[in-house]
């Protein structure tokens, strides 16, 4: 199954250039993937409710070809690519009216326990591998970050709106931390080309995130951290660095 929606760039959605602003793009594919799974039966609200687990994104990997601008119209295409033993993947297309592809994208979920907090298999929360596309994207991988300590960048408070109904910090939330460590200007000089994060472990209200930032000539990379404790890793490479 192949999930597809028709979809424009509002102006909710706009950076100060008029395009598709990084965050909104980010939020459609979370919107996506939810809405997929919940066409199988085993969205997170089911998996909760019905299975007594929950999904969270561990990784994200998104490549930007061309950022739709206010109004253009777009068709977001959204379907599962593959499995292991304890992941499952889903990649996730928008595609503007003349069929281009703008931006393409592969997120790796797991499912966790909801007493015990351990990861649990696909199956167990309703995964079947005939769901599963024979044809995902092609050149949508996760690459390996170094395990180090970087410059601190700043701290912020997670606060009530960053977190979503699982209770912790939404994955979108730590994309705007990250981000806000650019100004304005330097994110209107130049283009992303990609960016990909890695969720390794969950944070809450009330809880001061360190933000630490590296700019390095093969991507920025990024760490976030509660307490000293790795929460989520990042790197974002711009076009033409």
């Amino acid at each position: 199954m192949v999930y597809e929606k028709q979809s424009y760039v509002a102006g909710s959605m706009c950076d100060p250039g008029l395009k598709l602003s990084y965050l909104s793009v980010y939020e459609i594919i979370e919107d996506s993937v939810t809405e997929l799974l919940h066409g199988f039966g085993f969205d997170g609200l089911t998996a909760m409710s019905k299975y007594g687990g929950m999904w969270v994104f561990t990784k994200n990997s998104i490549r930007f070809v061309r950022r739709p601008a206010w109004l253009d119209k777009f068709t977001v295409r959204c379907y599962i690519s593959g499995h292991s033993a304890l992941r499952m993947f889903v990649d996730t297309e928008l595609i503007s009216e003349s069929g281009e592809q703008l931006i393409r994208s592969r997120v790796e979920i797991c499912g966790l326990d909801l007493e015990t907090g351990k990861i649990r298999k696909p199956e167990t929360l309703g995964f079947d591998a005939k769901y599963e596309h024979p044809e995902p994207l092609d050149e949508i991988g996760f690459v390996r970050f170094p395990k180090d300590h970087l410059p601190l960048s700043e701290s912020v408070k997670v606060r009530s709106m960053n977190i979503d109904y699982c209770s912790h910090t939404n994955n979108v939330e730590y994309v705007r931390f990250i981000l806000n460590t650019y100004s304005t200007a330097e994110l209107a000089e130049r283009e992303l080309e990609g960016i990909e994060m890695h969720y390794d472990g969950q944070s809450y209200e009330g809880e001061t995130l360190d933000i630490e930032k590296l700019a390095d000539p093969d991507g920025d990379r990024f760490f976030v951290r509660c307490g000293g404790t790795e929460k989520t890793a990042c790197r974002i490479v711009w076009k033409n660095s």
